[in-house]
C-alpha cells in the first residue's frame, strides 16, 4: 500500500492493489513460453502504482471507501496500468533509454523492433480489459490513447525549437501525461455507478494532477541530482526538449536562447541547465504546477463524498508530486564485463600450449614466440579465461590451442605479402583439405595438418556428433568468408555500410569462438538457446563492440594495408567525410551498443532463470557468454600488428606455413571424421 495513503479512510486499498497485480500477469504468446519473458522482465509496474491507486481511490470516493473495490473496478485499474506500461516500452524506444528505474530496458535487452512490438501487445492488453468492461469504458480508454500520442507528437514536432510556445508544452504534456491520469480517474468513477458529473469532476481532477505531475518532473529533471532521482537527470535539454523552466529562461536570456538553437555537446547542455536554474523561471514553473493542484484539489470540494475521503485523496495527489526517491537496493550501477584475471593464462596451460605451439611447428622457435603477434594472442586468449582456474585444465589447454590456431588462420589470409588470387584459393582448400584429414593419417606433413592432427581428438572428445559437425562446417565457411575477403583487399572493394556487418560478421570467426568458450567449460550452448531473440542480440552486441572497436583501434593500419572490411573506411566511402567524422560517427554507434551490451548481460541471470528448462543450468551458459564478452572486449587491445619493429624476437614466418598447406587442386571431397 502507497506509504501516502491513510489506511484508516481506505483499510482495503492495499488488498485491493494486490488482486490488481494479479490481473497483471506476464502476456503469454501461443507456443512461445520463452517470449513470455518479454513482459515478465520489460517496464515494471510503476512501485508506487500511481495510476491504478487513483483508479481505486476514484472508485472508493463515489462507492464506500470502507469496503473493497469489486472486480470490475480492480480490472479497470490493470487496464489503466497497462496502457500506461505500454507507452513506457515506446518511451524507451523513442528516447534511446537503455534503464529503467535501475534495470535494463526491454529495448536494450531485445531490440527496438521486439520493443514496439511488445509495447503493442500490453496496449491492446489495456484496450481489451476495458472493452470487457464496456463500450463507455472503450471509448474514454481510446480517447485517452488518441491524446497521449499527439501530446507526443507535438513535443516531437517541437525538438530543438528555441522559440517553443508555453502553450505547445502544455498541450504536449496534456496529452503524453495527464490524458493517462485522467482516465485512471474517469475509469474508476465509472465503476461506482454515479452520474456524469461525478465523472468529469474526477476526470478533471486527474488532468489538473496529471499536469502538475509532469511539470514536476520537468523541475526535477533540472534541479535534482541522479542519487536522488535513481535516473540520469539533465535527460531532456540534450535531446531537444525544452520544457516550461526552460521556454521561460530562454525568453529572457539570448545567451541560452542562442544555446538551444540546435543539438547540443555534453559541457553545452550543463551550462545551459545552470542558466535555467540560476534564473526564476524554476520557481515560476512551480507556481504554475501548484496551481494545477490547486485546481485539481477544487474539482472535488463539490463531490457527494466523505470529507475524509476528499481529505485524504487530495493528501495522496500532493505526497506523489515531491518524488526524489533514494536509489533502490535493486538498482544497480552500470556493471562491467569480467576481464581477464591479472595473472594471465594458467601456468599449466601456458606452458602446455607454448610447448604445442613450438613441437608442431606453428612457431619455429622458443624464440618467435616472443614476438607481440604471439604474446597478443596469449593475451586475448587469458580474456577466455574465467575469474577461477578452470577444475579441468586439459579443456582450458584444448581451448587456448584451438584461440591460438584460430588467431593463426585468420593471419593466414590478412597477411598484405599475401597477393595471388591462386594462392588464396589454394590456401582455403588446403586449410579444408587438413580439416577433413583423418587424425591418424595427414594428408600432408607440415605444420597446420600436425597441429590440427594432434588437437581435433581433444576438441570432439565428450562433445556430440551434432557440435563436431557444425564446428567444422562453421569453419569451411569462415575460410570460405576469408578467401573472400582476401580477394576483395586486393580489388580494392569497399563495402557498403549496409553491408558491412554481413560480411565482418562472416569474417570474425565467432561462431567459431563460442565453440572455444563451450570447449573451456566443458558444455555446450544449446541451439535453441542461441535461437532465442536475447541471446541472438547478445552475441550481435557483442561482435560490434569487438570488432568496431578493432576498427577504430586499427584504422591507420587498416587503410596502409588496404583492409576492405572496416566501418570506417565504409562510411568514408559511402558518405565523403573526413575520417574525423567517420570517427566520431563509430564512437557514437560504439557509446550505444556498449550500453546496451551491458544491459543485456545484466539482464541474462534474469531471463535463464524464467526459459523453461534453463534454470538448473543458468551459471554455466551466464559464465559462457560472460567469457565471449571478456574476449569480445579484448580484441583491440591484444596489440598483434602493430607496426612498430620488434626487435626482441624474430618475425613468425607466415608464408612458411601456407606453403606447407597450399593445395592447387580441385576443391576436396568431404568426409566427416
Amino acid at each position: 500500500m502507497p506509504s501516502e495513503i491513510d489506511s484508516a479512510v481506505f483499510p482495503h486499498l492495499a488488498a485491493d492493489l494486490e488482486r490488481v497485480l494479479e490481473v497483471l500477469e506476464p502476456i503469454r504468446f501461443p507456443g512461445r513460453p520463452e517470449l513470455t519473458a518479454l513482459t515478465g522482465g520489460g517496464p515494471e509496474t510503476s512501485r508506487r502504482l500511481v495510476r491504478p491507486t487513483l483508479t481505486l481511490l476514484s472508485y472508493y470516493l463515489l462507492a464506500d471507501p470502507a469496503a473493497p473495490a469489486d472486480d470490475r473496478a480492480v480490472r479497470a485499474a490493470a487496464a489503466v496500468e497497462l496502457l500506461h506500461l505500454g507507452s513506457l516500452y515506446h518511451d524507451d524506444v523513442i528516447d534511446h533509454a537503455y534503464e529503467r528505474r535501475g534495470r535494463p530496458s526491454t529495448n536494450a535487452v531485445w531490440g527496438s523492433h521486439m520493443a514496439v512490438l511488445v509495447g503493442d501487445s500490453v496496449t491492446m492488453e489495456g484496450a481489451y480489459l476495458l472493452a470487457e468492461l464496456g463500450k463507455r469504458e472503450a471509448l474514454a480508454g481510446t480517447n485517452a490513447g488518441k491524446r497521449m500520442c499527439a501530446g507526443m507528437v507535438i513535443e516531437a514536432a517541437d525538438l530543438y525549437n528555441a522559440e517553443r510556445s508555453e502553450q505547445s508544452y502544455l498541450d504536449s504534456i496534456e496529452g503524453k501525461t495527464a490524458a493517462i491520469l485522467s482516465l485512471a480517474c474517469r475509469i474508476g468513477a465509472m465503476q461506482a455507478g454515479r452520474d456524469e458529473r461525478h465523472e468529469q469532476a474526477l476526470a478533471e481532477f486527474g488532468r489538473n494532477f496529471g499536469l502538475a505531475y509532469q511539470l514536476y518532473d520537468d523541475i526535477l529533471d533540472l534541479t535534482a541530482t541522479a542519487e536522488e532521482m535513481g535516473k540520469t537527470v539533465n535527460a531532456d535539454l540534450p535531446q531537444g526538449i525544452y520544457t516550461l523552466p526552460v521556454i521561460r529562461a530562454a525568453a529572457r536570456d539570448r545567451g541560452l536562447a542562442g544555446l538551444i538553437q540546435g543539438r547540443m555537446t555534453s559541457e553545452q547542455a550543463i551550462r545551459a541547465r545552470e542558466l535555467v536554474v540560476a534564473s526564476d523561471a524554476v520557481a515560476e514553473a512551480q507556481a504554475v504546477a501548484d496551481g494545477f493542484i490547486d485546481e485539481a484539489v477544487a474539482q472535488l470540494a463539490d463531490l457527494s463524498a466523505d470529507p475524509r475521503a476528499r481529505h485524504a485523496m487530495t493528501a495522496y495527489a500532493r505526497s506523489i508530486l515531491d518524488r526524489r526517491p533514494a536509489r533502490t537496493a535493486d538498482s544497480r550501477s552500470s556493471t562491467q564485463p569480467p576481464r581477464p584475471r591479472g595473472d594471465g593464462l594458467a601456468p599449466p596451460v601456458m606452458a602446455w600450449v607454448r610447448n604445442w605451439l613450438v613441437d608442431t611447428g606453428l612457431a619455429a622457435s622458443e624464440a618467435e614466440l616472443r614476438h607481440r603477434r604471439w604474446v597478443g594472442a596469449f593475451a586475448l586468449m587469458a580474456a577466455v579465461a574465467p575469474a577461477v582456474v578452470s577444475t579441468d585444465v586439459a579443456h582450458e589447454q584444448t581451448a587456448v590451442a584451438l584461440g591460438m590456431l584460430c588467431l593463426l588462420w585468420d593471419d593466414l589470409f590478412e597477411d598484405p605479402q599475401l597477393t595471388d588470387p591462386q594462392a588464396i584459393a589454394a590456401l582455403r582448400r588446403g586449410l579444408v583439405a587438413t580439416l577433413r584429414q583423418d587424425p591418424d593419417n595427414p594428408w600432408r606433413h607440415g605444420a597446420l595438418q600436425t597441429a590440427w592432427a594432434s588437437l581435433w581428438p581433444r576438441l570432439r572428445a565428450g562433445r556430440t556428433s551434432r557440435w563436431q559437425a557444425a564446428f567444422l562446417d562453421d569453419l569451411e565457411r569462415w575460410y570460405e568468408a576469408a578467401e573472400r575477403e582476401a580477394n576483395h583487399r586486393l580489388d580494392g572493394y569497399i563495402p557498403s555500410t549496409a553491408d558491412y556487418l554481413a560480411l565482418r560478421r562472416s569474417t570474425s570467426g565467432f561462431d567459431t569462438a563460442i565453440a572455444i568458450l563451450e570447449v573451456h567449460h566443458d558444455h555446450e550452448v544449446p541451439p535453441r538457446l542461441r535461437r532465442h531473440p536475447v541471446i541472438r542480440r547478445l552475441e550481435e552486441l557483442a561482435f560490434f563492440v569487438a570488432f568496431v572497436e578493432n576498427d577504430l583501434v586499427g584504422i591507420e593500419q587498416d587503410e596502409a594495408d588496404g583492409v576492405p572490411y572496416n566501418l570506417i573506411r565504409a562510411i568514408r566511402h559511402e558518405t565523403g567525410c573526413t575520417r574525423d567524422e567517420a570517427v566520431e560517427q563509430v564512437r557514437r554507434q560504439l557509446a550505444e551498443h556498449r550500453a546496451q551490451l551491458d544491459a543485456v548481460l545484466r539482464y541474462l541471470p534474469a531471463l535463464l532463470r524464467m526459459l523453461p528448462g534453463m534454470a538448473d543450468l543458468r551459471r554455466k551458459y551466464v559464465a559462457i557468454y560472460e567469457s565471449m564478452t571478456s574476449m569480445a572486449l579484448s580484441v583491440p587491445q591484444s596489440d598483434r600488428h602493430t607496426q612498430v619493429p620488434d626487435t626482441e624476437a624474430p618475425e613468425p614466418d607466415l608464408e612458411r606455413l601456407r606453403r606447407d598447406v597450399y593445395h592447387l587442386a580441385v576443391d576436396p571431397a568431404h568426409t566427416v571424421p
